[in-house]
């Protein structure tokens, strides 16, 4: 018995035996079992062929297609019942910053990935606030705190 043989892929899937016990059974490795059961679900493509080419029974293979698409269709229905809550979508809207060439031939954002901006607010005491050229996501801050400031008008 040729053990070396053994371990090399078989077939156009590259279906491999990662081990085989003393009983004669064999383990299959994980990437080649699904590209083969992949295959047998491609119309037009016999089950059985694909079964012999690969040294493997028929009926096992069925039983791998059979478990693949239960899975399948187990993750779909999981994934169909988490679809995010409306509001946990933000529109923002930025205008993208014109790309300048360097010298040396790379493009890049003249501002950065955020676009800078400018908030100015005035307070009921009459004390105004500017803030310019600043991140986006601190300004989403300041005017959040802002929003919290209790300031007595004068």
């Amino acid at each position: 018995r040729g053990g070396h043989m053994e371990m090399a892929p078989v077939g156009s899937y590259g279906l491999e035996v990662v081990r085989v016990t003393r009983n004669g059974r064999r383990y299959y490795g994980r990437a080649g079992k699904v590209r083969l059961v992949e295959a047998c679900l491609e119309p037009g493509i016999s089950l059985a062929r694909l079964a012999l080419e690969h040294g493997v029974n028929a009926n096992q293979l069925r039983k791998w297609v059979k478990k693949y698409q239960e899975r399948q269709s187990a993750n779909e229905q999981r994934s169909a019942g988490q679809l995010p809550d409306p509001s946990a979508f933000v529109r923002v809207e930025t205008s993208p910053a014109p790309a300048v060439r360097h010298p040396d031939g790379i493009a890049s954002r003249s501002a950065g990935l955020v676009p800078s901006a400018r908030l100015q607010a005035s307070m009921p005491n009459g004390v105004s606030l500017t803030l310019e050229g600043c991140d986006a996501r601190l300004l989403v801050v300041m005017i959040d705190a802002l929003g919290h400031c209790h300031v007595p008008a004068r």
